[in-house]
């Protein structure tokens, strides 16, 4: 009670106030002393004495600068500054009176909650993040190179809360406005800004405090605990220095790309630098494309990465994601490269259609004869970066820009390039297949284009490729699938052939009397063709053809040839038919069976 009394009495002034804390701090640790040597409570007492204790010390020297008048800001550095007593004080008591360890640590983390949120409140417009950084690294201190018991714990941990909150406005600012439009050119530098600058440094003191942290508890690396804080730290202090473009954004860039090259290439904490990379790299490369210079380097760089990642990644889905990640920047590398040069989009796709074909042809060296090989992405990992080749063949006929000679020219040279990767001696009969169809077909398309763009309007000139190519293909699947239908086989080519003149002969209301000819020779070759081979489909489709036209070249000759004409070649053969009725039905029934027969 008299204690009390003392207290309220001395708090009615500054310097009875310090004398009071001060006698307050000296008389916990005397009955600290004393008591732990006592029985029953004294023990109790003599920690909670030392607990109070150390929690007067920084409220003494709080309380002394302001009865001397400083300023609000100094009382608080005073106060965080005499929070280092009751660190050290902890150390001592956990050498020599191990059986306070827990008063002690509790009465510092008292004084270290107090010290680190009362710029919350307190006026001076003190940065709270710096107090709760600075409370974080004194109570690590107190563990004395061993992590430190709960309650120092528990408040470093809603420090570190604390100051990570107050930071991270400032650092996300920094971030988001790092990425520019494309060729806007150099960005001014940013003017160096103090809070910019109190961010950083709160992060480095993050990071010293997570890897110091990791490092008593063994269980992750020191390096990766505070890697993601001084990594992300480094830009954050880079533009609150002023630097010029491109420093910050090279600064997140090279960081983020070296945290995802570590994780590829080794295997671990990838929950920690993927994330990493992800936020300092994606901004990083946004800001570097304000010129093309930049640009370049940033893509070339990514280039070297992912075939840095597809040669020594691990897994083998990362080596395969490595060198699909080359592939997407070696595009854009070859883009803006012929952009640079002054070359028009259309010419830049002839460059892009160069990448495809490296590619294209890469991709077998790159798979795996042994599982596992090193630096090999597997037949999976090929196939991927064979479709990615031809995605990029699209792109570069994409970028054409409707041109048609450019766009022929693109898809001649394709089909050169696959047919080139046909001959491939270890090529797979079905991957030379499928390789055949692909040039095939790129070469269709790029005559087609270049008709076009000569004015060729004749229907026959672009259906007729194309239904010679898939006739091919059906007599060589055929071959090597006696299996199969002659429907399968050489119904679509056919079709292909046959049905768009036809449609052109009933409809158009011209002549057309080459095209009609043709037509019937060829329905006619056809059909006995097809005989020949016993092959349905060819009888079936040449003779579906044959009548439709007949009976267009009846109606033609309708008014041209008397009236009395038709109706006596149409009542002799009604005549014959009659007469020769059973015979007839006969010979149509053996057409339809010799037709089912056929194949």
């Amino acid at each position: 009670m008299l204690f009390g009394h003392a207290l309220l009495v001395g708090v009615a002034a500054p310097g009875g106030a310090v004398a009071v804390l001060a006698v307050t701090a000296l008389l916990g640790v005397t009955v600290a002393g004393l008591g732990r040597r006592g029985l029953g409570a004294q023990p109790v007492v003599g920690g909670v004495a030392l607990a109070v204790a150390l929690v007067a010390v920084p409220a003494a020297v709080a309380v002394a600068l302001f009865g001397l008048g400083a300023p609000p800001w100094w009382q608080l550095r005073g106060a965080a500054a005499a929070v280092v007593v009751p660190v050290v004080v902890v150390l001592a008591v956990r050498r020599l009176w191990t059986d306070l360890s827990g008063y002690a640590s509790t009465g510092l983390a008292v004084a270290l909650a107090g010290t680190g949120l009362v710029p919350l409140v307190a006026p001076g417009g003190e940065p709270v993040a710096l107090y709760a950084a600075a409370g974080v690294l004194l109570a690590l201190a107190a563990g004395g190179g061993s992590r430190p018991v709960a309650a120092p714990r528990a408040v470093g941990a809603a420090l570190a809360v604390v100051a990570l909150l107050a930071t991270a406005r400032t650092v996300l600012l920094v971030l988001a406005s790092l990425p520019v439009r494309p060729g806007s050119g150099v960005p001014a530098a940013g003017a160096a800004s103090a809070g910019t600058a109190r961010a950083g440094l709160v992060l480095l003191l993050l990071g010293v405090a997570a890897g110091a942290y990791a490092a008593t508890g063994r269980r992750v690396a020191w390096w990766v605990a505070g890697a993601p804080f001084g990594a992300v730290a480094l830009p954050v202090l880079a533009e609150a220095a002023g630097a010029p473009w491109p420093v910050v954004p090279a600064t997140a860039f090279g960081i983020g790309l070296a945290a995802l090259l570590t994780a590829a290439l080794t295997g671990a904490y990838r929950a920690v630098l993927v994330p990493l990379a992800v936020v300092l790299a994606v901004p990083g490369f946004g800001g570097l494309l304000a010129t093309r210079a930049g640009t370049l380097a940033a893509l070339g760089v990514l280039v070297v990465a992912g075939a840095v990642t597809g040669v020594a990644g691990r897994p083998a889905v990362v080596r395969i994601v490595g060198w699909l990640g080359a592939v997407a920047a070696a595009t854009g590398f070859a883009l803006v490269a012929s952009l640079t040069a002054g070359q028009s989009l259309r010419t830049g796709a002839f460059a892009v259609l160069a990448v495809a074909a490296v590619t294209l042809h890469a991709a077998p060296l790159l798979r795996v004869v042994r599982s596992g090989g090193p630096g090999g992405v597997g037949r999976a990992g090929a196939w991927a970066l064979e479709a990615a080749a031809q995605a990029v063949a699209l792109l570069a006929l994409l970028l054409t820009g409707g041109s048609l000679r450019h766009a022929a020219a693109v898809c001649v040279l394709w089909g050169v390039a696959v047919a080139v990767r046909v001959l491939r001696r270890s090529e797979s009969p079905g991957g030379r297949r499928v390789l055949a169809a692909v040039a095939a077909g790129s070469e269709l398309v790029g005559g087609w284009l270049v008709l076009a763009a000569r004015g060729v309007v004749v229907l026959e000139a672009y259906t007729l490729p194309a239904a010679a190519l898939a006739l091919g293909a059906g007599l060589l699947a055929l071959r090597r699938r006696p299996g199969l239908t002659s429907w399968l086989t050489l119904g679509p080519a056919l079709g292909a052939a046959f049905l768009p003149s036809l449609v052109s002969v009933l409809v158009s209301g011209e002549p057309q009397p080459w095209r009609r000819l043709a037509l019937g020779v060829a329905a006619v070759a056809v059909v006995l063709g097809g005989a020949a081979r016993r092959w349905q489909a060819p009888v079936v489709l040449g003779s579906a053809t044959l009548v439709p036209l007949a009976l267009h070249e009846l109606a033609r000759g309708w008014d041209l040839l008397p009236r009395w004409l038709f109706l006596g070649v149409g009542g002799l053969l009604l005549i014959g038919l009659a007469a020769t009725y059973e015979r007839r039905r006969r010979d149509l029934v053996r057409l339809r069976e010799a037709v089912a027969r056929l194949g």
